[in-house]
């Protein structure tokens, strides 16, 4: 009869330690095995500082951020020796809370390790600045009406005016300081020269002021371009006597001031351009033909086309006439 061999007492010991409340112990060496390769992995680790990092500013709708720039930061990373990490492998997305605004006070924004996206291997430990202060307001819409403005100038003989602008307002969305106080958004320039003379439309783009946007971009300008007249008065101009040529001679005598103040008009170029020696107020004594006092109509002749003398003064003048 065959003798069975009976298992050694230290091997069925470890048999016993494995087996009793095998689950508890897998489940212990499992986290220890983890803890054992974060360490490891934290040994291998080499500290960089990345600079120039982008972080993205998420804003809630009801905010808008008044000085509006790109955010960079520098970054403490741990990486795998020997890895190579730049700054456009790394970027951070940072959330505005509308809960946390205060009107009228600069919004703090802390930068945590965990809005940095990164590859893998790339630990973010921190950044640098670690606070991003931004200004806020309020976003707000209104109804502003459109102001024309223009480039260039017209000739002096013709003025232009805004027949009507459609739409006359637009809608301007922005920081609600800003909009408060805006008055009126413009168009960029129409452009005009001497060579125009005649109505025009043009469809004009608005410049949106800055931090702002508008509805719509563009409004349809119906440009009045008349014809300019102007009048200019000139003073103290002598008075000539015009007399019958081959007549009877008679003497004058002024008995009110030989001087007279005219006033002409026309055209602004044809104004802008007439001098005091092209005017000459007159008394017209031909058809007297006997001495005595008179009160005669002063005339005036201008040189110059599409001139016309509006008034002058005094109209009359009285002269004495003797043999």
């Amino acid at each position: 009869m065959r003798k069975r061999h009976r298992p050694s007492p230290l091997l069925t010991a470890l048999v016993e330690l494995v087996c009793n409340d095998f689950w508890r112990k897998l489940i212990a060496l499992f986290f220890a095995l983890l803890l054992y390769f974060y360490v490891y992995n934290e040994i291998r680790s080499t500290p960089q500082k990345i600079d120039n990092v982008p972080v993205d500013i998420v804003l809630p709708r009801e905010l808008m951020d008044v000085d509006p720039k790109p955010h960079f930061v520098t970054l403490d990373i741990k990486s795998n020796r020997g890895a190579s990490v730049s700054s456009s492998m790394l970027r951070g997305h940072a959330t505005v809370e509308y809960s946390r605004y205060i009107p009228g006070k600069p919004y703090v924004l802390t930068l945590k390790p965990e809005f940095f996206t990164s590859p893998l291997g790339v630990k973010i430990v921190g950044a640098d600045p670690g606070e991003i202060t931004l200004n806020l307001q309020q976003r707000m819409s209104r109804e502003v009406p459109v102001r024309v403005t223009f480039s260039s100038r017209l000739s002096n003989d013709y003025k232009s005016s805004l027949g009507s602008c459609i739409p006359s307002t637009v809608l301007v969305t922005g920081p609600e300081q800003l909009l408060r106080d805006l008055k009126s958004v413009s168009t960029r320039p129409i452009p005009l020269s001497e060579n125009v003379t005649e109505s025009f439309e043009y469809v004009a783009t608005l410049d949106a002021p800055n931090g702002t946007t508008i509805s719509p971009t563009k409004v349809t300008c119906q440009i009045d371009v008349v014809k300019n007249f102007e009048q200019r008065t000139f003073q103290s101009l002598p008075v000539q006597l015009l007399t019958q040529s081959g007549g009877k001679q008679f003497k004058t005598e002024f008995l009110s001031p030989t001087r007279v103040e005219v006033t002409v008009r026309g055209l602004a170029g044809s104004i802008l351009a007439l001098s005091a020696a092209e005017i000459r107020p007159y008394l017209d004594i031909s058809h007297i033909d006997k001495p005595g006092i008179y009160e005669i109509t002063v005339g005036c002749y201008v040189d110059g086309e599409g001139l016309d003398v509006k008034e002058i003064r005094p109209a009359l003048l009285k002269m004495k006439i003797t043999e």
